[in-house]
């Protein structure tokens, strides 16, 4: 879910809930640092899939695939203060999708780690906050856009690989072979547009339900 907000919440929300926050939890789990530099330094090459039978057949995740998934999983752990920092957000957001709003679903495979597979390490890195969480001031906004723009306006090329790999992990990760795969590039990119046009700041996380 990538949203605009007022630009004043947005600025407000970090104070107003950080009597939650407790001993604890900012800790990573084990293995989280080793696991990011392995994503910063060329873990996106190694196998994330295999197809079995030969070339037509079923797409299957690598270990892998698994292990980026658990490190994405682990990325942006559900506290008290992040559940109601995020409860808050969603509850500013339009209500409908569109300009200012995109939410992508799916069961079992992440979006977020499609989309950070999709784009790469390097790629990925210039998207603000951390792996597809963030809450940004309007000034904020407006800083981020120039990165952001840098991250998804790819060339034709370039697309179609982002393209078959954000396809690639939500039909092989979950069962949602049909997902909007260009959604996931252009829509943040539209929300964080908009916001930095109305002078708007932007919540961007991940639901499970």
């Amino acid at each position: 879910m990538v949203g605009v907000i007022p630009d004043t919440e947005a600025r407000e929300l970090p104070d107003r809930y950080v009597h939650l926050i407790r001993p604890g939890d900012w800790d990573k789990p084990p293995g989280f640092s080793q696991a990011l530099a392995w994503w910063l330094n060329g873990g996106e090459d190694e196998a994330f899939f295999e197809r079995s039978m030969g070339p037509s057949g079923s797409l299957a995740p690598t270990s892998v695939a698994y292990r980026f998934a658990d490190f994405i999983e682990d990325a942006n752990v559900s506290t008290a203060a992040t559940d109601a920092v995020r409860d808050a957000s969603m509850a500013l957001m339009p209500e409908v999708v569109g300009a200012g709003l995109f939410v992508a679903t799916a069961r079992k495979a992440n979006p977020v780690a499609a989309l950070y597979y999709g784009l790469g390490a390097e790629r990925s890195a210039m998207l603000p906050g951390w792996f597809g969480d963030f809450l940004l001031s309007a000034d904020e906004v407006r800083a981020a856009l120039p990165r952001v723009e840098e991250a998804l306006l790819m060339s034709d090329a370039q697309r179609g690989t982002a393209l078959s790999r954000i396809t690639d992990w939500m039909t092989a990760m979950g069962d949602t072979p049909d997902c909007d795969a260009a959604g996931l590039i252009d829509a943040p990119l539209r929300v964080i547009r908009h916001a930095a046009e109305a002078g708007s700041g932007v919540a961007a996380f991940s639901r499970w339900y």
